[in-house]
């Protein structure tokens, strides 16, 4: 085998990470390593790529045992890792930060940036890429930023990459041109330890998989032999059909939502659909057909030229999220991190935070009945955390998301906006969030989201619209979905719509 790790074993305070985990990859592989958080997938990585020391133990390249006593010895001996956080210089140009520590001496000790140049133009020959070398970071789409990692990676010689999480940070279209690359990279000899929440990416590109639980090993599949049920069930320890809540009539509801012959004057084109009580709407579609823009406009973080839109039967005006607020709307974005949460502040102040004014007077917060409700929400949402003092950066990726729903609750919300629910987060922690959906739209609220995922697209929801060209191209209830029926709406050649979006 080309590169193993036998009965590795690390703990932290005590606490077991990985139990006994031993795994094998072959030479010019994509093998998917998937698992929820907490699963030992991350030390895992940080053992192979030289930044933690396994308890027990061996790591074996072409059959030698080695000792990753840093990560310059991992790259020494042909391996990096890319990991998800942006790791690139912004200031400096594109050949600089792929040269960056590997930089050709010329005359006098200084670089040769003639040979810097032609060695990086070769690497990106030989990944059929193109990418203008004396451009600065900073000015590169995050896809583009992505491939100069990997060439940064494939300047020391590496023969083994491991991806983290690659895609989270990327918009949909984009991800094809990193899949393109990351298959040349097979075709060049490279292995590839691909790391993923997203199941439909690792059944697209992964040739094997394997799979971590509560830091054991539980094993290894052909991906051609096993479904994307088979593996979620093997992942979370429970049957699929546990997973995913069941669809409600919910169409005789009264409608909450009302928006008719919408425009932004740039994407949406006479946006029009109903929303009722209770019902779990989904909006889907290839990214960049006005998903984004619709609910963004809904929550007044987007202007809106023309159309009306109705709360309850009356015709409101939503100029700013403070209006949205007010007519009881909540907003869960897709970048949580930078527009969900105040990641520096601790959980009780991001949980406080929209409800403030109805716990303080003259200016002072009542602390003890902040305290109170922070807990209840916590309870609530079974956010697990050591205390309300924690940072919210160091929760798991389920955690913060749930810490964004939360902070809504006090303000009694009849309408949630959920932009890429589960973005970032793991299977088990997805499963939780599905069912926490479900949960608020039996209590009566009503819920419209946005996802990219098919499979949430197909199993969520109670109605499914699709848009393309910034309109609703196709409708759906989800017992009558199709992942063709969607893909058709999606490039335009779905159905007719009838009515406007409020199909019994």
């Amino acid at each position: 085998m080309y590169f193993e790790v036998k009965h590795i074993s690390k703990s932290f305070s005590g606490v077991v990470a990985l139990d006994d985990v031993s795994l094998s990859f072959e030479k010019a592989e994509i093998h998917a390593l998937v698992g929820e958080n907490g699963a030992g997938k991350s030390t895992l990585i940080k053992i192979i790529g030289g930044k933690y020391q396994p308890d027990t133990g061996d790591i074996i390249l072409m059959g030698k045992k080695v000792r990753m006593s840093g990560p310059h010895r991992a790259v020494e001996l042909g391996i990096s890792i890319v990991y998800q956080e942006y790791n690139l210089l912004p200031n400096l140009t594109v050949v600089e930060n792929i040269v960056l520590g590997n930089e050709p001496a010329g005359k006098n000790g200084r670089i040769n940036w003639e040979h810097a140049k032609t060695f990086c133009l070769g690497l990106m020959e030989r990944l059929h890429v193109a990418i203008d070398l004396n451009r600065y970071v900073s000015d590169l789409g995050a896809a583009e930023a992505k491939i100069v990692e990997i060439l940064k990676a494939l300047a020391s010689r590496v023969e083994i990459i491991i991806m983290d999480e690659p895609t989270a940070a990327l918009p949909e279209r984009e991800v094809d041109a990193l899949f393109q690359l990351i298959r040349t990279l097979k075709k060049s000899g490279v292995t590839v330890i691909y790391i993923s929440h997203r199941l439909n990416e690792v059944f697209s590109l992964a040739d094997r998989v394997s799979v971590l639980k509560d830091g054991k090993y539980i094993g290894t599949y052909q991906i051609t032999n096993i479904t994307q049920d088979d593996l979620v069930r093997w992942m979370v320890g429970r049957e699929i059909k546990d997973v995913f809540p069941v669809r409600r009539e919910v169409f005789n509801n009264p409608v909450v939502l009302s928006l008719r012959d919408i425009e932004d004057g740039k994407m949406l084109k006479k946006v029009s659909f109903d929303l009722h009580r209770g019902e779990i709407l989904a909006i889907g579609g290839m990214t960049g057909n006005g998903q984004r823009e619709m609910i963004r406009l809904l929550f007044g973080a987007s202007p809106m030229k023309r159309g009306a839109i109705f709360f309850q039967g009356e015709k409101v005006t939503i100029h700013t999220p403070f209006d949205a607020l007010r007519r009881g709307m909540g907003f869960i974005p897709d970048d949580r991190r930078n527009e969900g949460l105040a990641v520096t502040q601790s959980v009780r102040k991001n949980l406080a935070l929209p409800s403030l004014d109805l716990r303080q007077t003259a200016g002072l917060v009542h602390e003890k009945e902040e305290k109170e409700v922070v807990e209840k929400m916590i309870s609530t949402l079974d956010i697990t955390v050591s205390s309300i003092s924690t940072a919210v950066s160091h929760l798991s990726g389920g955690n913060q998301q749930r810490v964004v729903i939360a902070k809504w609750l006090p303000l009694h919300p009849r309408v949630l906006l959920f932009h890429e629910p589960t973005l970032g987060v793991d299977v088990g922690a997805k499963m939780g969030l599905y069912h926490l959906m479900r949960q608020f739209a039996d209590e009566g609220v009503s819920i419209l989201m946005v996802t990219s995922d098919m499979i949430e697209l197909l199993r969520i929801p109670d109605r499914i619209l699709v848009f393309y060209d910034g309109t609703v191209s196709g409708e759906f209830i989800r017992s009558d979905a199709t992942e063709e029926s969607i893909m058709a709406a999606a490039s335009g050649q779905g159905r007719k719509i009838p009515g406007i979006g409020t199909m019994p």
